[in-house]
């Protein structure tokens, strides 16, 4: 049987959580599909795609905010979507693709539109919690498309906000997989040899306890790194030697100049490293004792189900996806958004139960096995 031939459309250039998905379902389709990639340039992820053999243009900029806001912002959502509806046609006619699939937000209307224009069946993938109505609305309308076929959405509160009952039927939940044995094997001793200094701080006279707080993100203002440096200040000041780790690739260089200065002003400086981009995540999670994820923006976070299969606790905010990874797994706690307080004690409490948390990730992380996972994700595809 000849293989599908699949037009993908991502909006990044890098790999972060939704790039990383995508990728894992190009190497888990690669058997009964080809691809040919649409992305923005060159980057982590043509280097993914040159390792891969997989074919893909240049497409510019297609970069938005995941919330249509203010006058300003629509007019060139607006003119981005023209640019790229049209180079896009002419990409389809010269692949002549089975199916167009759309991970990436900005992609979404814009593969519905193109799907009406040329017959071709589309497939979103749903990863984000979007910021405002106005694209909630959008997505919506292009849902109830006949060229929509099937919507993927990586958690429930993803899912819910396509709400029509045309669109509903074609919706299916799929929590993203994880590579368990990847994550299990990590070596946090060999993470711990290779930092200068930062695991061997003499702990202050008085402190008791030495915490290890990791923060696995892109250096963003979503993702809420500021918050986790007030959790290891306000736990230091409670008597307790917590430290922060941030491995992250550098988004929003402001934020990360602000980060610095926010530590230094906490007096944390000495306390909190950030890594920038690293290669060896599995390491580093189990070199701490519990990742934090307080961003409110979470559709289903791989950073927690990376952590729940190397063993490790989760301290999550109680919205969206990652209040639904923490109630799922029973991997962690959760605090309300913004309480420094609450978080603080859900840090402690998971701290003393580390073990109980432990056993109940590791049973997740398993439950959301990469076999398991490709046998759904093949089966939505030939469906189509």
């Amino acid at each position: 049987m000849s293989k599908k031939r699949v037009l993908v459309w991502e909006t990044l250039s890098t790999v972060s959580g939704g790039q990383k998905m995508t990728l894992q379902v190009l190497d888990m389709l690669k058997e009964s599909c080809d691809f040919f990639c649409l992305i923005p340039g060159k980057g982590k992820l043509s280097d993914e795609l040159d390792r891969r053999n997989i074919p893909y243009a240049f497409m510019g900029d297609q970069s938005m905010p995941a919330g249509i806001k203010g006058k300003q912002v629509i007019f060139r959502y607006v003119w981005l979507s023209l640019k790229n509806i049209t180079r896009s046609l002419i990409r389809i006619a010269r692949y002549n693709p089975d199916v167009l699939y759309a991970p990436g937000p900005a992609a979404l209307p814009w593969s519905a539109i193109c799907g009406m224009i040329t017959g071709k069946a589309v497939i979103w993938h749903l990863h984000h919690v979007f910021l405002d109505g106005s694209t909630k609305k959008l997505l919506n309308v292009c849902a109830r498309w006949k060229s929509v076929k099937k919507i993927i959405a990586v958690s429930k509160c993803v899912g819910e906000q396509i709400n029509h009952s045309a669109a509903g039927r074609k919706s299916v939940i799929l929590y993203n997989p994880v590579d368990a044995k990847k994550y299990a094997s990590g070596n946090g001793d060999s993470f711990r040899r290779s930092l200068e200094g930062i695991f061997d701080l003499p702990r202050d006279e008085g402190m008791h306890r030495r915490i290890v707080i990791g923060h696995v993100a892109l250096i963003q203002k979503t993702k809420r790194q500021d918050f986790v440096l007030d959790v290891v200040a306000n736990l230091r000041n409670k008597g307790y030697d917590a430290i922060g780790v941030f491995p992250g690739e550098v988004r929003e260089a402001d934020y990360y100049d602000a980060l610095k200065a926010k530590a230094i002003n906490l007096g944390i400086d000495k306390e909190v490293l950030f890594l920038g981009r690293r290669n060896d995540i599995p390491d580093i999670l189990k070199a701490i004792d519990i990742l934090m994820i307080p961003s409110s923006f979470e559709g289903f976070p791989l950073a927690g189900l990376e952590a729940a299969a190397a063993g490790v606790p989760v301290v999550a905010c109680n919205v969206a996806g990652a209040a639904e990874f923490v109630e799922v797994s029973g991997n962690g706690e959760v605090f309300s958004e913004n309480s420094l307080e609450q978080a603080c004690n859900a840090v402690l409490e998971v701290y003393e139960n580390r073990d109980k948390y432990r056993q109940q990730s590791l049973s997740f992380a398993q439950s959301c096995s990469l076999e398991t996972y490709a046998t759904k994700i093949v089966q939505a595809f030939k469906s189509i």
